[in-house]
């Protein structure tokens, strides 16, 4: 395992001082788990991180990292402003803002473009609602999203981090970003977590708890934003297929609270859930019907828990995949598409199967180790621009070198 240390101009080295910047720091959501994750990657790595958010979960209290409690604050502008304190005080060699924030030295929105996802949010209700859904949603706050947008993305002094290129595009043609500062670094997914081997029990525990019959094609849907993910979308297509006959189910995940199990419900929904490794046990399908996306974490973990997957191509995820690994909508709002795509993969045993072997297969290929490492490499650049060096030990071989 490589650790890494900061060395200055007078070649004295010490650990490096990150500091991440997130609203929640509780594994709820994409933004919350990967800055979990990589707060917890970077420590186990020599790096002195300082995590800086408004809440912090329990299984996020006992990570080696120390966590800064901002308080409530009513407006965006007073976050910012208790954020830039607590910055202050820490003093870090990096900050990393995961999206929430202004002035740090990397920006990483896992929103993506807030434009592009009002522009998705929009497309993803009915075509005579759009124009209702426009006055619902005053000028005033549209104007306000994007005047945010462009203060977080204006800063000229930070390094923007794009999950795929659609994202990077987004940020040059709807941000003004310039290429030079965008970083191309797609999330990855911890595939020995989501290994299917390890929570086929908790799967069967969990198929029984939700009144799943052994017989049941378990279709499971992720998301908070239930909307603009597609998940209306996809539960229309799952109830088209009930009414065709087929034992198709639908477990849905996050967004709204849970709803109580019954063999005879078509759709159970979990609310938010800490753990998702039990859930994709339990489906025999993962479908991510998105209207946009920036690089979906759910599509890789439904990918390195060996599920046939399916999902669009407003998903940033889709441009890690290849036919042979999964299956890529071109239109989010295509029911009878998405309803015959399902079809087939319900009625054919084997094609599941064999997509689902794939899935993990690619999954290996797009590990969390090359995701992080590239963070650190955007980090390096950072450092490297204050007459600093970033250097990682190989601790096993001795070898060093600048990262």
């Amino acid at each position: 395992m490589l650790r890494y240390s900061l060395r200055d101009s007078t070649g004295t080295a010490r650990p490096p001082r990150i500091a991440l910047l997130v609203d929640r720091f509780d594994g709820r959501g994409g933004a919350e788990t990967y800055s979990r994750d990589l707060a917890d990657w970077l420590a186990a790595r020599g790096c002195d991180v300082h995590v800086i958010g408004r809440t912090c979960g329990p299984r996020e209290l006992l990570l080696p990292v120390t966590f800064h409690q901002l308080p409530p604050t009513r407006t965006w502008a007073a976050f910012v402003h208790e954020a830039r304190s607590a910055i202050a005080a820490i003093a870090p060699d990096v900050t990393h803002d995961m999206g929430v924030a202004v002035g740090c030295d990397v920006f990483h929105s896992h929103v993506g473009s807030p434009l592009a996802c009002q522009q998705a949010a929009d497309l993803a209700h009915s075509a005579w609602y759009r124009p209702i859904r426009r006055v619902m949603q005053s000028a005033v706050r549209r104007r306000r999203i994007a005047a945010r947008a462009a203060m977080q993305f204006g800063a000229d002094e930070a390094l923007c981090i794009a999950m795929s290129h659609r994202g990077a595009a987004d940020l040059t043609t709807l941000h003004g970003v310039s290429p030079g500062r965008i970083r191309l670094v797609p999330n990855g997914v911890d595939a020995e977590r989501f290994n299917p081997a390890r929570h086929r029990d908790a799967g069967a525990a969990l198929r029984r708890r939700c009144g799943f019959a052994p017989d049941d094609v378990v279709v499971i849907g992720v998301a908070h934003n239930q909307r603009l993910k597609g998940m209306p979308v996809l539960t229309r297509a799952v109830l088209g297929l009930r009414h065709e006959g087929l034992p198709v189910k639908l477990l849905l995940c996050g967004g709204r609270a849970a709803s109580p199990p019954s063999p005879e419900t078509a759709i159970v929904e979990l609310g938010c859930v800490s753990d998702m490794a039990a859930c994709y046990a339990a489906a025999d399908i993962a479908v991510q019907p998105s209207f946009y996306d920036a690089c979906s974490l759910a599509t890789l973990e439904s990918l390195a828990s060996g599920l046939p997957v399916v999902t669009t191509r407003a998903n940033g995820a889709s441009e890690l995949l290849t036919p042979d690994d999964a299956i890529v909508l071109d239109n989010a709002a295509d029911v009878a598409t998405l309803t015959a795509t399902l079809r087939q993969l319900a009625t054919d045993r084997w094609l599941r199967a064999s997509l689902g072997r794939a899935a993990r297969r690619r999954a290996l290929d797009l590990g969390v180790e090359a995701a992080f490492s590239s963070i650190v490499a955007v980090y390096g650049e950072v450092i490297a621009a204050r007459g600093c060096r970033l250097v990682s030990m190989d601790a096993a071989a001795g070898r060093r070198r600048v990262a």
